[in-house]
């Protein structure tokens, strides 16, 4: 006669062998240690994200104040200009101004992001390192 499990939630799996699952892994503390390391490094990766973030919204709402100082600008010189070749030289300079203006901020703003994508990759990447060196 064979042996019944007395619960029907025996383990399903009855060649399985803890001792060689136990030295798959023969040191549990390294892989605590790497998995904090590893919530850390994401911890430090977002806190560096949002910082990028704000930074870059703050690049953005200057750029965009100066654009629109330099909109109001023109506008009272085409309201005070006499004749059409005026305003024509001072929607010209606008532009030129406001494409420069553009250029500078989007450049200004290009490295925001290209420094939060290095402050945040940063401690990931050393995680990373670390977790292979240990493995």
């Amino acid at each position: 006669m064979t042996a019944t499990p007395s619960t029907p939630f025996a383990f399903p799996f009855p060649k399985f062998d803890t001792d060689a699952f136990a030295s798959f892994m023969p040191n549990t503390d390294s892989m605590g240690t790497m998995a904090r390391g590893a919530m850390e490094a994401s911890t430090a990766s977002t806190r560096a994200s949002v910082k990028g973030m704000q930074e870059a919204s703050t690049s953005l709402m200057a750029h965009l104040k100066s654009q629109m100082a330099l909109s109001v600008e023109t506008g009272k010189k085409l309201s005070e200009a006499g004749t059409l070749s005026e305003a024509m030289s001072v929607q010209t300079s606008f532009v030129k101004s406001a494409f420069e203006n553009n250029l500078k901020g989007f450049g200004e703003l290009s490295e925001v992001y290209a420094e939060t994508m290095r402050e945040a990759f940063a401690p990931l990447a050393k995680q990373a390192k670390a977790a292979a060196k240990s493995t």
